[in-house]
């Protein structure tokens, strides 16, 4: 059974095998890849982070959800984000959006953060949901703060990214601090 969640204009899905060239897409894009912490830098990669994904997806005790964000009316494929459980800690997950391009500077990242933080303080009863970003992506702690979570701090030039060291911001939200970011 594939799992999904609708917000007002999307549909987050898990991902499947017809997603491959849209991963391979987004993946080769340097404005999308440049903050990202997820090794997808050949194909390989990207096939493996896939097949985890749809094997995530399968599990029936599940503690990832990698999902595909896509546009309603076409189908379209226009990114992924995830909320990942700590397997050490239970009460606990990380979420994060990677969107396409074309897809940037409409409110999406916003509006998939509020549905994660939902369904995760809601359906899977979290105490915690944290979110990090480069130091150097304002868009993405915008977003974070825009939805409510409070900066927790910065690991700095933690690892190497492709191309500068990176600084890591880190963004949480408590249960009880629900709904904030409504």
């Amino acid at each position: 059974m594939v799992f999904s969640l609708t917000t007002e204009r999307l549909i987050l899905e898990d991902l499947n095998g017809q997603d491959l060239a849209s991963l391979q897409q987004l993946s080769r894009d340097l404005r999308v890849m440049r903050y990202v912490l997820i090794w997808l830098e050949n194909d390989e990669q990207v096939a493996g982070f896939l097949q985890h994904a749809i094997e995530e997806s399968q599990r029936a005790d599940r503690m990832g959800y990698v999902l595909a964000i896509r546009i309603p009316e076409t189908g379209e494929f226009a990114g992924f984000t995830l909320l990942e459980i700590d397997p050490e800690q239970t009460s606990t997950a990380e979420v994060g959006c990677i969107l396409l391009p074309d897809y940037w500077k409409y409110g999406y990242a916003s509006e998939i953060l509020r549905a994660l933080l939902a369904f995760g303080f809601g359906t899977l009863s979290l105490h915690r949901v944290y979110g990090k970003c480069d130091e150097l992506n304002i868009a993405s702690a915008h977003v974070m703060e825009k939805c409510g979570l409070q900066y927790e701090g910065t690991l700095r030039e933690h690892v190497w990214l492709r191309d500068h060291w990176r600084s890591t911001r880190y963004y949480g939200m408590l249960a009880r601090e629900y709904p904030a970011g409504r």
